[in-house]
């Protein structure tokens, strides 16, 4: 029997194959095997094998700045050293524990720093409870930190929030050298009936002048008087030179000084040298006692701040230790609920009250005057000074804690001593206060005074009721200072009110006074009130008053007074009408004010019908950016027969000065803001802070505006507007806002030199448009300049906004080509067309 060739030669053939792959390596069928899967750390390694290579990292360390993130967030780098092992990498521990002092604890941030070697670099020790955790992010090159939330520091919160008032606004500092005038002048005509009379006729003219002069921080004041018929024309006012530290909230004055008093003390014009605390200096700080709270969060969680039933404020904030302070109350007691909620969903409830008076000081405020010098008085058109007395006022006043404030204070010359003290304690039924005084040298004497203040505040209105009283008792001899020969008639003072709300729009004030008198042949005074006070809708209220009292003559009066007073318009009109049963006095009156803030007219109409004598009143004025002017006229019939008429009429600008501008304006009441223009806008309207229309400063034929009324030490936003801007200009920061010191000038541009726009469509070498590409419009030469980043659309279309004068190169990011240079011309003004951009190799 014979085989078939063609198996046995397959068969041999199958054999041979078998043989070859068992002989073949294991390398070889690898070749055509998926490959295995990468460990984790060799995957990790990759991005240190591509940055420093397998050879260098093997062999040596390598330097390089990593980024620190913390709770998400990039805190900045730290130099690092690494090696293939991202286990072995060193950090620099004081770079790190510096970035970290706004994070952790001191205690925790020394512990860290301990483990740095002799160059300051160490390996992050291993994690610990307690203790702040560091570790290199193989993954993404950073450095992680990790910081448990009992040894953060302490985040103090404002819930008011009024020390980030600057926040999101460019401040404008005030300039070196400002100064301004007011200019006030006045006439008078009067016209008697019978005529002949020495008096009737014109008036003299009458002019003020009140200037001051900032350099620096150093403010001169002084006020000056023109009187047209005065013995000398002009005179000199009160001059002085103040200088504010608002650090420390200290105002240093010398000359003609307005100084502060406190307690029972007397304020008399005194020249010399006075140092105060000022708490206007420091508008953001608080320093009545508002109420404070330290609480741990362990997660991330919602806070909830809910005062007097009323939700305040939502934070959402990450674990760690915080303080809430300054809680928005009202005078009283006020009940304050902390809401906190985790990301898991459990809440925790923080209740506690706490006092509010403004009277009183936080713990650790300390607040001062102190003033030396001689007094002076106005004779006639001179200022007087008594060089032989020289006169010494200051107190000082302390909180001891949040709930009691005790000061003290002297006055003295060499005629007379005048001591007292203070005392006001916050209770849970209201604040107390005891003021003793005592006199020495030409009047020796003792008097006291005893206050209490309640404010009550609730959900429901019948809680929310006031109550005040006082009593006075002086010693017969006691004179105030200045007071060289006292006769104090009153022994005893005493009065009390009593506000209880007894509906919504219904309140009811009750009060009284009585007086001790020490006269054998006077009796003891006494007067009682009871006032209903109700709103009609949100226009209209009433007011009825009834009154009983005895004079000390022991003369007794009854009577009622009820009046009316609506507004319409939106509050442009208000009327009212009253009848006074005890002055036997009905009054009508009519009020319009328009409510723009300039180009303001307002108008007054007042008739008044009393026993014996009528009154017709009649006033104009009208408010410009540059001016003030007004008018009044008085008709009175006089109880000898005949009408008395009376005008008057006056007029008031300013003159603005700061770093070389120059504008008029109204009077100026402490510090202002002057709006400078490019010269690009010029006989372009800008506008500050647009109401209804209208502007409360702007640009006219005389000068730029002027804001007149801003407040010292507080941040004045302002909103720029300038209408008829040209197409892609750059008016610059349109929303600035400044912060003034005491009479300072802030000068604000507005605009710029950027006036054009560059439009264009950039095309490759090859003539397709270059879609989605991004790009910078990079300055060459000239003067300073930022880069202007741009996009293509997907036909390769890009505009530049806001482009300055000058010469200028595109750049594409991510495309090689050479830079497109560009020039815009000087007088270049709105759209600049470029046309087709061709990019060359």
């Amino acid at each position: 029997m014979h085989r078939r060739p063609g198996r046995s030669t397959g068969r041999l053939l199958l054999a041979a194959v078998c043989i070859a792959v068992a002989l073949l390596p294991p390398a070889a069928l690898a070749a055509d095997e998926p490959p295995p899967p990468v460990p984790a750390a060799a995957g990790k390694d990759a991005l240190f094998d591509k940055v420093f290579g397998q050879r260098a990292r093997a062999t040596k360390l390598r330097q390089i700045d990593l980024p620190v993130r913390f709770d998400g967030q990039e805190l900045g780098v730290v130099p690092a050293r690494l090696s293939g092992d991202p286990r072995t990498a060193q950090v620099d521990i004081p770079r790190l524990a510096e970035l970290l002092r706004d994070v952790a604890q001191d205690a925790a941030l020394d512990e860290l720093r301990r483990l740095a070697g002799p160059d300051g670099f160490a390996v992050p020790a291993p994690p610990a409870p307690g203790r702040i955790e560091v570790a290199i992010n193989a993954a993404d090159l950073s450095v992680q930190v990790t910081v448990p939330p009992d040894i953060r520091r302490l985040v103090r919160i404002d819930v008011q929030g009024r020390s980030d008032a600057a926040r999101g606004y460019l401040v404008r500092p005030p300039a070196d050298l400002s100064a301004y005038v007011n200019a006030r002048a006045a006439i008078g005509y009067l016209s008697l009936p019978g005529g002949g009379v020495q008096d009737e006729g014109r008036g003299p003219l009458t002019v003020s002048l009140e200037g001051a002069v900032n350099l620096k921080g150093w403010v001169v004041e002084t006020d000056s008087y023109y009187r047209e018929d005065g013995e000398r024309r002009w005179s000199r006012g009160p001059t002085r030179l103040v200088r504010d530290f608002p650090d420390s909230g200290v105002r240093v004055q010398a000359g003609d000084l307005t100084y502060p008093v406190s307690g029972q003390q007397v304020g008399r014009p005194l020249s010399g040298l006075s140092v105060a605390r000022n708490f206007s200096l420091q508008p953001y700080r608080s320093v009545q006692p508002a109420g404070q709270r330290d609480f741990i969060l362990e997660t991330p969680s919602l806070v909830e701040v809910f005062v007097n039933g009323r939700p305040t404020r939502t934070l959402r904030l990450s674990p760690g230790p915080y303080n809430l302070a300054n809680f928005p109350g009202a005078s009283g007691t006020n009940d304050i609920q902390i809401r906190i909620t985790d990301q898991f969903g459990r809440e925790q409830t923080i209740e506690f009250p706490f006092f509010f008076d403004n009277q009183l000081l936080a713990g650790g405020i300390h607040e001062f005057g102190y003033t030396i010098g001689y007094p002076y008085t106005t004779d006639g058109d001179n200022l007087a000074y008594d060089r032989d007395r020289p006169t010494f006022s200051g107190f000082h006043r302390i909180g001891l804690s949040d709930r009691l404030t005790l000061g003290a204070g002297l006055q003295a010359d060499r005629q007379q001593q005048v001591a007292g003290a203070e005392m006001l304690l916050a209770t849970p039924i209201g604040t107390l206060g005891v003021e003793p005084s005592v006199s020495f040298g030409a009047a020796t004497g003792y008097a006291a005074t005893l206050g209490y203040r309640d404010y009550r505040t609730g959900d429901s209105f019948w809680q929310q009721r006031t109550t005040t009283a006082q009593i006075s008792w002086r010693d017969s001899a006691y004179g105030s200072f200045g007071t060289l020969d006292p006769d104090n008639d009153i022994a005893l003072d005493a009065a009390f009110r009593f506000s209880q709300p007894l509906a919504p729009d219904l309140t009811a004030t009750l009060g009284g006074r009585w007086r001790e008198n020490r006269e054998p042949e006077r009796v003891d005074g006494y007067a009682m009130d009871l006032t209903l006070r109700r709103r009609l809708g949100r226009t209209a209220s009433w007011d009825l008053t009834f009154s009983h009292d005895r004079d000390t003559d022991g003369e007794r009066e009854t009577g009622a007074y009820v009046s009316l007073r609506v507004s319409l318009d939106e509050g442009r009109h208000t009327a009212g009408a009253s009848f006074d049963t005890v002055r036997r006095e009905k009054r009508l009156d009519w009020r319009y004010q328009s409510l723009e803030p300039v180009d303001q007219l307002s108008l007054s109409l007042d008739a008044t019908g009393a026993s014996g004598s009528d009154r017709l009143q009649g006033s104009a004025g009208y408010v410009h950016q540059r001016f003030s002017a007004g008018v009044r006229h008085d008709v009175v019939e006089r109880t000898t027969g005949g009408t008395e008429n009376r005008t008057q009429a006056n007029f008031a600008t300013a003159l603005a000065y700061a770093d070389g501008h120059v504008a008029l304006s109204r009077p100026i009441s402490n510090s202002f803001a002057l709006v400078v223009p490019h010269p690009r806008l010029a006989g372009r309207t800008v506008g500050v802070d647009p109401v209804n229309g209208s502007y409360l400063a702007r640009t006219d034929g005389l000068g730029p505006p002027v804001v007149p009324n801003i407040s010292a030490y507080l941040v004045r936003p302002l909103l720029l507007d300038v209408p008829e801007v040209p197409l892609g200009y750059d008016i610059g920061e349109d929303r600035p806002a400044v912060r003034p010191g005491y009479r300072t000038g802030t000068v604000v541009p507005v605009g710029t030199d950027a006036t054009v726009s560059l439009d264009g469509s950039l095309t490759g070498p090859d003539g397709q448009p270059v879609a989605l590409a991004s790009g910078v419009l990079r300055p060459v030469g000239g003067p300073e300049r930022q880069e202007i980043q741009f996009f293509s659309n997907r036909r390769g279309r890009f505009r530049v906004e806001s482009v300055r004068p000058g010469r200028w190169e595109l750049v594409l990011v991510g495309v090689e080509a050479r830079p497109v240079p560009v020039e815009v011309p000087a007088d270049a003004e709105g759209v600049l067309p470029l046309g087709e951009v061709r990019l060359q190799p």
